[in-house]
Order: C-alpha cells, then sequence, then structure tokens
C-alpha cells in the first residue's frame, strides 16, 4: 500500500514536467510526408469523375433495361445484328489476348435455364457456337443438358433460380474431364512480383462475408488476398497449376458458400490446382478482357474457362452497359440503339 501511495505521488511531481516536454518530444518525430498525386493521376481522376457525371445523365435519360425485348421480332433487326457484332469482336480481343499468354481458352455456354430456352438463349446460343467456330476457340455448350433438368435439381427453386448445391456438382462433373484434358498445357506469360497488381480479380482483399440477395438465401462469400473468390492465396513462383474461371452469376455462384460453387468443388477435386474465380453478376466480355488486361493475366493462368450465354449478346445493349459495365466508362446510344428506345419507351413507361 506504501509502495502504491509513494508512487502516485512521484506521479503528481512528474506530471508538470512531462507536459511541459510533450510538444518537444512530439517535435522530434519523424513526420511522414504526405504524397502529392502526380499528374497523370490528377488527370484520371478528372477524367473518372467526369466521367460518372455523363453516365449519370445518361441513366436519369435512358434507364430501362430491354433485355428479351430486343428479340420481340426475332434475331433478323439491325440492332440485334449490332450487339452480335459487339460480342463477336470482343470474343475475338479476348482470344488474342488469353492465347497470348500461352493459356489454354474454352468458352462454356452455360445459364441455369431448365425446361423452354428464353429468346436470348434460343437465338443467342447457337451464334455463340458459329462465333467460336470460325475464332477457333474450344466451345463448350452445356445448356442442352441443363434443359433437361428440373429447376428442383439444379437451382435454388422456388426462391431463386441460380443454381444449387446438386446444381453446382452436376456442372462440376461436366467440367472435370476437360480440366483433365488440357492438365499439361503451361502459359508462357511470366511477371516479377513487382509487376503483378494488388488483386486479379475485383473483389476487395480479404472479404468475409455474410450476403442474402434479400432473399433469405444466406450464403459465405470469401477472398483471399489477392481479390480472388478462392480461399487459398495465389503463390509464386507457380508451384500448382493455375486454373482461371471468368464469368458472372453462373460462375460466381450466388447463394452458395465458396466450398459448394462450381470452382469451389473443383478446388476440392484438384488439390494440385488452384481453380481462381473471378465471376461478378452481369459481366460480359468486354468486362472480362478489361479485367484480363488489367489484373487476371498477372495471376498467370494456364486454362481460362470464360463462361457465357446468349444473355450476352443482349446485354450488349448501351442501357446495360452503363449500368453493368466494370469499365465505368459512358456508353452513348447508336443510331439502331435509340431507335428502339424511343419507339419502346417513348412515353418514358
Amino acid at each position: 500500500m506504501n509502495l502504491t501511495f509513494r508512487t502516485m505521488k512521484l506521479f503528481r511531481k512528474l506530471l508538470p514536467i512531462i507536459a511541459f516536454a510533450a510538444p518537444f518530444i512530439n517535435s522530434c518525430r519523424e513526420v511522414e510526408p504526405t504524397r502529392q498525386p502526380t499528374m497523370e493521376e490528377l488527370v484520371a481522376q478528372k477524367q473518372e469523375e467526369e466521367n460518372r457525371r455523363k453516365i449519370a445523365r445518361i441513366k436519369k435519360k435512358y434507364f430501362k433495361i430491354p433485355e428479351e425485348r430486343i428479340l420481340d421480332k426475332g434475331p433478323g433487326t439491325a440492332l440485334y445484328a449490332e450487339l452480335k457484332s459487339r460480342y463477336k469482336r470482343d470474343a475475338a480481343k479476348l482470344k488474342e489476348l488469353i492465347e497470348g499468354s500461352g493459356a489454354k481458352l474454352v468458352f462454356i455456354c452455360l445459364t441455369p435455364e431448365t425446361g423452354s430456352a428464353t429468346k436470348r438463349s434460343k437465338y443467342g446460343t447457337p451464334y455463340i457456337g458459329e462465333v467460336c467456330r470460325q475464332l477457333g476457340i474450344e466451345y463448350l455448350n452445356f445448356n442442352p443438358i441443363i434443359a433437361r433438368k428440373s429447376p428442383k435439381e439444379v437451382t435454388q427453386w422456388p426462391k431463386d433460380g441460380h443454381w444449387s448445391k446438386k446444381g453446382a456438382i452436376y456442372i462440376a462433373d461436366h467440367l472435370e474431364p476437360y480440366i483433365k484434358k488440357y492438365w499439361d498445357n503451361s502459359a508462357t506469360a511470366k511477371y516479377k512480383d513487382s509487376e503483378r497488381p494488388e488483386t486479379f480479380g475485383d473483389f476487395a482483399p480479404g472479404v468475409d462475408e455474410i450476403r442474402d440477395g434479400g432473399k433469405d438465401l444466406p450464403y459465405h462469400v470469401r477472398a483471399n488476398a489477392q481479390g480472388v473468390r478462392m480461399d487459398e492465396d495465389i503463390v509464386f513462383p507457380k508451384k500448382k497449376k493455375h486454373i482461371l474461371f471468368m464469368g458472372d452469376s453462373g460462375i460466381f455462384c450466388p447463394f452458395l458458400n465458396n466450398e459448394f460453387t462450381i470452382t469451389g468443388v473443383l478446388q476440392q477435386r484438384f488439390p494440385d490446382a488452384y481453380v481462381m474465380n473471378t465471376g461478378v453478376i452481369s459481366y460480359t466480355l468486354e468486362d472480362y478482357i478489361t479485367l484480363w488486361e488489367e489484373k487476371a493475366k498477372y495471376s498467370e493462368p494456364d486454362i481460362v474457362f470464360v463462361q457465357t450465354n446468349g444473355g450476352d449478346i443482349t446485354e450488349y445493349y448501351f442501357t446495360h452497359r452503363n449500368m453493368c459495365s466494370r469499365s465505368h466508362k459512358p456508353f452513348n446510344p447508336s443510331e439502331n440503339e435509340i431507335k428502339f428506345y424511343e419507339k419502346n419507351y417513348s412515353m418514358g413507361l
């Protein structure tokens, strides 16, 4: 008790001295200088702000996303021809970029539609197959095997139409032989650690959260340190096979925990590989191009599966691009697009 009392008494005596010395102590600390943005960064920031303003103006005036309505008069319209040409252009670009890295490129036409096909699948799927044939891209059309299934078997029906656990396993069963087929392929492009960006995918590093999409279907989303939906961090230099999946919700697999997604199931079957899931809801080929160039290529994938479907073609319509494109650049309507919009939504309905 006496020791504690003497200690407190001594502290009271020293307190004025400490208070007097504090400003001098603080002034001796090394202050980290604030880094000033470069001219390039300032220009990019200004451009990004201007793009946001332009997109907001376009979205305010043109806010409808027509999707299936684009095909109300069938696939023979000038508008659909224009959208198809954009798809083919970007498929060719993806082939050039991905195969230029030495990776094996495979397109998977995949949507969880059971029963009768939507117009987007009915008209879009054959075109995608033809584009892949013309460009020499390996093409897997899984839509027929899905169409034969009941929604209860492969989707979250009746709450949601995305893959169920059984559906993800069913797709993984059909993908497994193609991973084995191309297992010996190795990428030729190599990058130094200093060249790699912080992330290879569009998740924030280390995301770990529960989502439910407002449908009372909670699911666990985790991303590794490199922003990819997987549990392991990717290690360099490469000691495992690198298998990259790019796609929309069909690969992202909302309402499933990581381990139950298509890529999560494949990861368990191929422990000597990193099965990388960079899927994001509503992404299309033009998003995969920018994702590849900015991030994904630095993961040095040996095999790249690009999930696509007929909806990717109609999603080249300008209102969808302004709403969902990862580039955050404004897309003004073409003559065909504006004619369609004004004819169908002239009253703003």
